[in-house]
């Protein structure tokens, strides 16, 4: 199971945790009659949070690991993603010190509830969201665009090995077939389907992974022809 998957997942009990302290929360503030014990929904809401938090911890953890790993190479959003999650990490113990050992200032905390809430949901959106979207809409047995058509441009091995290093080392093993942040790549060209994407494995299938990715790998479309086909010299010798 990948990182991305596990982190998924944790996502979709992160937002649930959270929308049952909001509604907890609001139920209690609420004026009209509550068909709930008060004392449940506290219960309840103190319950959600303590999920609620672990989760965001280990949520902020994936965070840190993922941009050790990638270095340089993190994506936009996933930079946007990841000061969010430290911003609501930040304002989650804020509430919670206020709640705590700062009483006087209690009438906030309400406030920063709903203001937490809103921020982990977009947190939520810009990762799992937005894994789940694309596992959702890829549609790895649509026909691609031949390039077979194109001139071929003899590669370099040891150029590719280089590459490899530099562009794709942080999320894939080039020794071992087991998951880093993607699946490894070992024996790639001599499988019959490609991970992920499902297509028969081929150069031709390769270069659309790199162009148009399927979930979350970034896309390397940036890639000159030359370099492409180093890449692929290389990845011929897994």
């Amino acid at each position: 199971m990948s990182l991305f998957l596990i982190k998924s997942i944790l996502s979709i009990i992160f937002i649930l945790s959270g929308f049952v302290a909001i509604i907890c929360m609001l139920t209690l503030m609420g004026k009209t009659e509550k068909k709930i014990s008060a004392d449940f929904l506290r219960k309840m809401h103190k319950i959600s949070g303590f999920v609620f938090f672990a989760l965001l911890l280990a949520i902020s953890y994936f965070c840190l690991k993922y941009w050790a790993m990638v270095g340089d190479q993190i994506s936009t959003r996933a930079v946007f993603h990841g000061v969010l999650a430290f911003g609501l990490l930040i304002i989650f113990i804020l509430k919670i010190s206020i709640v705590q050992f700062y009483k006087q200032f209690l009438r906030f905390a309400p406030v920063l509830g709903i203001t937490v809430f809103c921020l982990a949901f977009v947190v939520f959106s810009t990762s799992g969201g937005y894994y789940f979207l694309r596992a959702l809409y890829s549609n790895p047995e649509q026909a691609e665009p031949s390039t077979a058509s194109q001139p071929q441009i003899q590669g370099s091995m040891e150029t590719g090995a280089i590459l490899f290093q530099n562009k794709c080392n942080s999320c894939h093993f080039s020794d071992k077939e087991d998951s880093k942040l993607g699946p490894g790549l070992k024996n790639l060209l001599k499988k019959e389907t490609l991970p992920h994407s499902g297509r028969p494995a081929t150069i031709d299938n390769v270069r659309q992974q790199l162009i148009r990715p399927i979930l979350t790998m970034p896309s390397f479309a940036n890639l000159s022809e030359q370099e492409m086909a180093d890449l692929f010299s290389y990845l011929e010798t897994l």
